[in-house]
C-alpha cells in the first residue's frame, strides 16, 4: 500500500483582531452589556482574528491555498474544500475555491464540523493509499463571524451563544503526497449522532431554512464536556492502544482548540506533559476545522515540532465527532 504524507501546511489570517473585550461590548442581554473579563474566565481566550465583511469562505480557502500553489512543483491532482463554513448551499465551495486557484482537477466538499480537515486529511490518505491520486490539496475556510449572536433574548439564550463569543476566523491548507513529507502513520475516527443537537447552526438547511435567527451559533457547553469526558477520551485512549506508538512516545499533542482550559485537560487526562501540548486559544479563539492546522503551523515556527517528532492529533466537533492522527512528523 502507498504510503500518505503530509507534504506542506499554509495559513492564512485576517489582519483584524478583536480582543474579548472589544467582543464583549457588543453584546446585548436586555439592553446590558457582558460584563468585562467574562470570555477569558470561561474559556481564556483573548484575541481573534475576523474577516472583513467582503471577504468569502472561499476567498480565506484560496488565500492559503496560494502559498503552497506558489512554492510546488507537482500537479494538484484532487482539491477537497473542508470547513464547518461554506459560501452557500450549492455549488460546492471548492467549485469557487478552484476558480480562484485557476486550477484543473477534480474538486469535493468535506463536511464535518470542526473535524472537517481531520476528515479530509484521512479521505485523501485512502484516495493516495489506493494510487488513485498523487497530490491532494485540501483548503479550509472559516468564517465564524458571521454565525456570533450579539443579541441574545434573554440569560438563558445567552448561556447557549457563550461559546459563539470565542470564535474567529482564518484560512488554511493542507497538502498530502504519496511521497516527501510528514508520514501519516495511524488514523481512526468514530461518532455519536444522538448528541447531535448539542452544538449547531442550524440556518440554511430543510430543517431551518427562512428562519433568520437560526443562522447563529449555540451550543451547549455543559453537555459538551460531559460527552467529551464520558465518550470521547475512553474512544482517544483505546484507539491509541491499537496504534504502534505509546503516550510516552508522543513528543507533540495537537488538539481541536475549543477553549484554553479542554486542551489543557485533554492534555492531563491523556497523560501528555502540557509542555508537549500546543495551546493557541489565547491568540485565534476557536477556529472550527482551522485550528488545528493554525495550531501545527505554531508549533513548527515556534520550533515545538519538530522533523522526526511523534505529533499525535485529536479531533473533536460537533456531531458528535473525534478524530485521532499519529504522524511521524
Amino acid at each position: 500500500m502507498i504510503k500518505a504524507y503530509i507534504k506542506d501546511l499554509a495559513v492564512y489570517l485576517p489582519e483584524k483582531i478583536l480582543s474579548d473585550k472589544d467582543i464583549e461590548s457588543q453584546i446585548r442581554v436586555n439592553g446590558s452589556h457582558l460584563q468585562e473579563g467574562t470570555l477569558h474566565k470561561l474559556f481564556g481566550s483573548k484575541n481573534r482574528h475576523i474577516a472583513e465583511k467582503s471577504m468569502q469562505v472561499s476567498d480565506l480557502a484560496a488565500e492559503a491555498g496560494k502559498i503552497i500553489i506558489d512554492r510546488i512543483d507537482e500537479k494538484i491532482d484532487l482539491l477537497i474544500f473542508a470547513a464547518a463554513s461554506s459560501d452557500m448551499i450549492e455549488p460546492a465551495t471548492s467549485n469557487i475555491v478552484q476558480q480562484k486557484l485557476g486550477i484543473t482537477c477534480p474538486v469535493m466538499d468535506i463536511k464535518n464540523a470542526c473535524n472537517s480537515v481531520t476528515a479530509a486529511i484521512q479521505a485523501a490518505s485512502a484516495y493516495i493509499s489506493s494510487g488513485m491520486y498523487n497530490n491532494v490539496l485540501i483548503v479550509n475556510g472559516e468564517k465564524l463571524s458571521e454565525v456570533i449572536n450579539f443579541n441574545p433574548k434573554d440569560k438563558e439564550h445567552l448561556k447557549r451563544c457563550l461559546a459563539g463569543y470565542s470564535l474567529g476566523d482564518a484560512g488554511t491548507a493542507v497538502l498530502i503526497s504519496s511521497k516527501n513529507g510528514s508520514l501519516i502513520e495511524f488514523q481512526s475516527s468514530n461518532s455519536w449522532g444522538e448528541f447531535w443537537e448539542l452544538c449547531t447552526v442550524a440556518g440554511g438547511g430543510s430543517r431551518s431554512f427562512r428562519n433568520p435567527e437560526s443562522y447563529y451559533f449555540e451550543g451547549n457547553t455543559a453537555g459538551l464536556s460531559e460527552m467529551f469526558f464520558d465518550n470521547a477520551l475512553p474512544f482517544i485512549i483505546e484507539e491509541i492502544e491499537k496504534s504502534p506508538w505509546k503516550i510516552e512516545d508522543i513528543d507533540c499533542l495537537i488538539t481541536h482548540q475549543v477553549s484554553k482550559e479542554m486542551v489543557d485537560f485533554t492534555a492531563n487526562v491523556l497523560g501528555v506533559p502540557t509542555e508537549k501540548c500546543i495551546n493557541v486559544f489565547e491568540q485565534y479563539g476557536n477556529t472550527a476545522a482551522a485550528s488545528i492546522p493554525l495550531a501545527i503551523d505554531y508549533a513548527i515556527k515556534h520550533q515545538k515540532l519538530k522533523k522526526k517528532d511523534k505529533l499525535m492529533i485529536v479531533g473533536l466537533a460537533a456531531g458528535i465527532s473525534v478524530s485521532v492522527q499519529l504522524i511521524t512528523w
